[in-house]
């Protein structure tokens, strides 16, 4: 009999007493990531139907809400608290030097003065922007924006979702988070592995310098001319190497051979590693 009231009850609690869902969101697929303590109690990945969100923005603001609510649903979230990772393609970001040396009075105001020499891919009139201090010895900030219609319509999806949205980060402070207990200094890169794309982030001394895109692994050939002439500028002195390769030994010595520098695999539990920074935000 009480095993059968507490299973009516579950889902009473369940809107009661609202858990933290966090989420990652792209154009093919949400991923999605529940903790208990410092415990992994639910991680998830679902397929997004073709054409549901396009560079970043979400394309079909209703079924996409529709869909994410029906899912935690049926996973036992109804109603969740939910931080949120934007799509990689959402952001840009920069690190900004600022001039003479010293921090400006009103560094948005500055910045949105410089909009033809950050060549960011569109007008920072129309985006939020995000300033991180860094601290380097002369004075710079990472600098993220994101369009505001893009962040107006994720606002919307998760209002359709009947779900509460506490926060939506930018994937580049995500990631750093992550990574930020892994470096040890000098010049370290961070490899992500994805079907289309590897997606190179460096830093030096431990802050963000850069982030490229390279071919994927499936096009050896052109990946390695790209890396090579990589290598020209800039010598890592470490490497992370994320992904479903991360925990393959014989494609960490491949990227090592490459990379000219030590490597090892690193996905801190199953679920994607920007998660993993929403929770590093949380606890600082």
């Amino acid at each position: 009999m009480l095993a059968g009231v507490q299973d009516r009850l579950a889902p009473l609690q369940s809107w009661l007493f609202p858990r933290r869902v966090y989420l990652q969101l792209e154009d093919q697929v949400l991923a999605a990531m529940v903790l208990e303590g410092d415990r992994l109690v639910w991680q998830e990945r679902v397929p997004l139907p073709e054409g549901a969100c396009e560079n970043g923005a979400p394309a079909a603001v209703e079924a996409l809400g529709d869909l994410l609510g029906d899912w935690l649903i049926e996973r036992g979230y109804p109603g969740a608290h939910v931080k949120a990772v934007l799509p990689r393609a959402a952001n840009a970001w920069r690190v900004v030097e600022w001039p003479d040396g010293q921090w400006p009075e009103q560094p948005e105001l500055l910045v949105r003065q410089q909009q033809d020499e950050l060549q960011l891919p569109w007008d920072l009139h129309d985006a939020d922007l995000v300033l991180e201090p860094l601290t380097a010895a002369t004075p710079r900030s990472l600098l993220v924006a994101a369009q505001r219609g893009v962040l107006e319509g994720w606002i919307e999806v998760f209002s359709q979702a009947g779900l509460v949205l506490d926060a939506l980060e930018p994937l580049p402070i995500c990631l750093w988070r992550a990574v930020q207990p892994c470096l040890q200094g000098g010049l370290e890169v961070v490899l992500q592995l994805e079907e289309q794309h590897t997606w190179v982030l460096a830093f030096d001394q431990g802050l963000p310098l850069g982030e490229w895109r390279w071919p994927p692994l499936a096009e050896p050939a052109q990946l390695e001319a790209v890396i090579q002439a990589w290598l020209h500028r800039y010598q890592p002195t470490r490497g992370l190497l994320c992904g479903a390769a991360s925990s393959d030994p014989a494609s960490v010595e491949e990227w090592k051979t490459w990379m000219s520098c030590p490597l090892q695999g690193m996905e801190p539990g199953d679920a994607p590693m920007a998660l993993w920074g929403l929770v590093e935000g949380e606890r600082r």
